[in-house]
C-alpha cells in the first residue's frame, strides 16, 4: 500500500502544481472552444469524462450517498486532482486492507 500512497501523494502534488500554473497562464473558459474545435481535443474530453464516470461509480459504491455526491462534484470540477485526494482518503481509511480500500464500509457487497 505504501507505493500506492507515494504515487497518490506525488500525483496530487503534480496536479496541484500544473493546475496552479495553468490558471496563471490562461483561461479555460476562453480557450475551451479552441480545444473542443480539435478532434483530439474532443477525444481528450470524452476520455476524461468516461474516466470520471468510472471513478464516480467507485465513489458511489465505496461511500454513503451524501459523501459520494460531494466527491463526484469535486471530481467534475477538479478532475483527477480529486481522484488523487480520494485515493489518499481511501488509503488512510482502509488501514492496509485492500478490500476496504475498494469497498469502504460496504465490504459485504
Amino acid at each position: 500500500m505504501s507505493i500506492v500512497k507515494t504515487i497518490a501523494y506525488m500525483s496530487t502534488l503534480i496536479m496541484a502544481i500544473v493546475i496552479s500554473w495553468a490558471l496563471t497562464k490562461s483561461n479555460i473558459f476562453l480557450e475551451g472552444n479552441t480545444i473542443l474545435a480539435l478532434p483530439w481535443g474532443i477525444v481528450t474530453f470524452v476520455d476524461l469524462y468516461i474516466g470520471f464516470l468510472y471513478v464516480g461509480i467507485w465513489m458511489v459504491i465505496r461511500e454513503k450517498l451524501p459523501n459520494s455526491i460531494l466527491w463526484i462534484i469535486s471530481l467534475f470540477f477538479l478532475g483527477n486532482l480529486a481522484t488523487s485526494v480520494f485515493i489518499l482518503y481511501c488509503i488512510k481509511d482502509c488501514g492496509g486492507d485492500y478490500k476496504k480500500f475498494f469497498l469502504g464500509k460496504n465490504i459485504s457487497i
